[in-house]
């Protein structure tokens, strides 16, 4: 039996790098609601998917940890796109 935390980690980090991925590709720091729309849809598909579709412990928590992990490349990535932006007058 997984705890909590680890019931969380794939959903989230799930939801983190996809939404994160959005970001970069169509700027969407512009329009940040849509993030967050992002973010829910992809969490809430990635728990509903676990915890209906998949049999149990199909996906260990450490795909979550990876994504979480690759989370932060991307979010440095999407600010030096959105400084650069703001360095040439590019940004809205």
């Amino acid at each position: 039996m997984e705890s909590p935390v680890e019931s969380l980690v794939n959903p989230v980090g799930v939801g983190l790098l996809l939404s994160a991925l959005y970001m970069l590709r169509y700027r969407a720091w512009r329009r940040p609601i849509l993030v967050v729309a992002y973010f829910a849809f992809f969490t809430s598909l990635e728990w509903v998917a676990a915890h209906y579709f998949l049999p149990p412990d199909a996906l260990p928590s450490v795909i979550g940890w990876l994504c979480l992990g690759l989370t932060v490349p991307v979010l440095v990535a999407t600010w030096l796109v959105w400084r650069q932006e703001q360095r040439h007058g590019e940004g809205a």
